[in-house]
């Protein structure tokens, strides 16, 4: 097996400035629906949706905000806690 000097012997995640290459789609998408919509609806509401999702799925060291918004709603609403107190 080879080994490349490569990021993480090419097992990293591709990543496009601040973005993974998907989220890096998805916002090039947004921008451009949300252009069309601009132009003909003059409405702002999908150029807000891509700024924010662009905003939030900024990766800076393996970590979104979107990632830790989603682990936090897990901890704190979706998963079960178990308290346990004992008298002394």
């Amino acid at each position: 097996m080879k080994t490349y000097i490569y990021p993480e012997n090419l097992r990293a995640n591709a990543k496009l400035w601040l973005w993974s290459v998907r989220d890096f789609i998805i916002i090039c998408t947004g921008i451009i629906l949300s252009a069309a919509v601009l132009v003909n609806l003059l409405s702002v509401l999908p150029v807000a949706f891509t700024v924010c999702f662009a905003f939030l799925s900024l990766r800076v060291d393996e970590t979104s905000i979107m990632d830790y918004i989603f682990n936090a709603v897990r901890f704190f609403v979706t998963s079960q806690q178990l308290f346990l107190w004992r008298e002394k």
